[in-house]
């Protein structure tokens, strides 16, 4: 599977996570401080300033063991962003999501996609 195919399911995979819970108003993945994929709500120049943001709370984390996820609550919405299998997947959601079905939701969906993806392609691709 090449480097476009994966994308676009990725990609695939966070539009039907925006279809199933609407409050989700952007989302993307990166890895290595490179975007996987993103939604089509969000731009890269959006993308490259959060991923460029969370470098710093992530270079900390790492003296601590790592981060898992990081929540940020603001008076207009949440951003979620989780550790999945070695790729940070972000979520930015309105204030009035339901905070557990989207965590629930994006737990088990980006998780089995991914699974599912290095199943078909067991080889990393090289992103840059």
């Amino acid at each position: 599977m090449d480097k476009e195919l994966y994308n676009f399911a990725l990609k695939d995979t966070l539009a039907e996570i925006q279809n199933l819970s609407p409050d989700i108003t952007n989302a993307f993945m990166f890895k290595d401080g490179k975007t996987l994929a993103g939604d089509k709500n969000t731009s890269e120049k959006t993308m490259a300033h959060a991923m460029q943001a969370f470098d710093g709370i992530l270079e900390k984390a790492e003296a601590l063991g790592g981060m898992e996820s990081i929540t940020i609550e603001a008076s207009n919405g949440t951003v979620n962003v989780s550790l999945v299998n070695d790729i940070y997947f972000t979520t930015v959601t309105s204030k009035k999501a339901d905070m557990n079905y989207v965590n629930t939701l994006t737990r088990v969906l980006v998780p089995t996609v991914l699974k599912l993806l290095d199943k078909i392609n067991p080889t990393p691709l090289k992103w840059g």
